[in-house]
């Protein structure tokens, strides 16, 4: 069954060819809103090869600022950002700035920070990456994520975009792989999320869509080998629909917080809204379209924040389902034997108990062969979506959303396709 956005362009055009002069009508519509669409187009906030520093409204919380007090306190950390680390070491440096920070109202950290600008932004991130006598960095990565998460939280959306500028370490960078020289960062005018009501089939049928704003419907990968995580998540949420609410959040000052789990702890990683942008098009995760200003942009930053985590997209390029449910969850997936006579009773008790399954193919590191006369891509990750008990059968789905095929949108394999095409079976508790 083919899922598309139930909106009034899908049926005008399913309608106009049995409306007389529908063709003509709706082809002047779209003249219209193709005008109005390239205009919307050139105020997308993009910077090819950097990130956008944008003034955008913004209300602070707390106590008005005092200016005196920002500027004494932005000076002494300003002195001690710029001392000899290796006389007074970095890690020791770095605690001190942030003890003086950290007590700041909103407002008057917002001033020191833009004070600083490029040259106090870089040192500090400088800093955090000085090695001490047994080559580790002055913060681990978990120190880093917690300092500069709360950092982005507290500042105005303008000063977040400076930091996303110029501290190397709260971004992760990309490679398009393409030399094309039309990349960089968009801050989206999309919505972060929403609720899509129903959907129609390709032969009009209604199917109810979720009533959550971020529905495991709202899935296009992107250009990102990222469909081992992606597609967990769709299992996740289609499981435990509370559970995306609970983990990702947009701030007062429209940063977002992702919470991930490492070794069964959790991390809130806090980022600058921009995501990956190349010709003319989102290059990340979206939910439906890959157009900015009107995609759902809630996936693209599931994918940010493991990328930033792990140190950059090409970092997440290629991976397993079994590691995308420890990240999102917290738990230990437990592996499914997919040659058991017993799996479709297995998958659907483990369902009803609330938990997510996702599944591999076979193949040599890409997603570009297919298998099972086109249904299935190689090297390719999927949720189980559903499962037919008596007819012995499971269904998988991608995490290509709307841009697959139908057929491979909503694949149904035999228990002998099963065993020939896959090679790997996971399950994990999500409540």
């Amino acid at each position: 069954m083919g899922y598309g956005r139930n909106n009034w362009r899908q049926v005008a055009g399913f309608a106009a060819d049995f409306i007389p002069g529908g063709g003509a009508v709706l082809g002047a519509v779209d003249l219209v809103r193709g005008v109005n669409d390239s205009i919307g187009l050139s105020r997308l906030n993009y910077v090819k090869d950097g990130h956008p520093l944008v003034e955008l409204p913004w209300q602070p919380p707390g106590p008005p600022p005092n200016p005196q007090r920002a500027e004494a306190v932005g000076g002494q950390a300003w002195n001690l950002l710029f001392a000899d680390e290796t006389r007074y070491n970095a890690r020791s440096l770095l605690d001190q700035v942030a003890n003086l920070l950290v007590p700041l109202p909103p407002t008057e950290l917002d001033m020191v920070v833009r004070r600083w600008g490029q040259q106090g932004l870089e040192r500090w991130d400088d800093l955090t990456h000085v090695e001490d006598e047994h080559g580790e960095p002055a913060y681990d990565w978990r120190r880093q994520a917690e300092l500069f998460s709360w950092l982005l939280r507290s500042v105005s959306p303008y000063t977040a975009m400076l930091v996303g500028t110029w501290m190397v370490c709260s971004q992760p960078e990309y490679d398009p792989g393409c030399a094309c020289a039309d990349h960089g960062w968009v801050l989206p005018e999309g919505p972060f999320a929403q609720v899509d009501g129903a959907y129609f089939t390709q032969d009009w049928k209604r199917v109810s869509g979720s009533t959550e704003a971020m529905s495991w419907q709202d899935m296009d990968q992107g250009r990102f080998g990222t469909c081992w995580f992606l597609t967990s998540i769709q299992g996740v949420i289609q499981a435990n629909p509370q559970h995306a609410a609970r983990h990702l959040r947009l701030e007062a000052n429209g940063t977002v917080t992702c919470t991930l789990y490492v070794q069964g702890r959790p991390v809130d990683i806090t980022m600058v809204p921009d995501l990956p942008y190349g010709h003319n098009m989102l290059w990340c995760a979206k939910g439906h379209t890959d157009d900015a200003r009107y995609a759902e942009t809630w996936p693209g930053y599931y994918e940010k924040a493991v990328a930033k985590l792990r140190g950059g997209y090409e970092q997440v390029t290629g991976g397993f389902v079994n590691d995308a449910f420890g990240l999102l969850t917290g738990r230990e997936p437990q592996p499914l034997d997919y040659h058991s006579p017993w799996l479709c009773h297995e998958i659907a008790d483990r369902r009803a108990r609330g938990q997510a399954v996702a599944v591999g193919t076979w193949g040599r590191g890409n997603d570009r062969e297919k298998l099972a006369g086109g249904r299935l891509a190689t090297s390719h990750a999927y949720f189980v979506k559903d499962v037919d008990v008596a007819g012995g059968r499971i269904c998988l789905g991608n995490p290509w959303g709307d841009g697959a095929t139908r057929k491979m949108w909503e694949c149904w394999l035999t228990l002998d396709e099963v065993r020939t095409y896959l090679n790997k079976c996971w399950a994990v508790e999500t409540w």
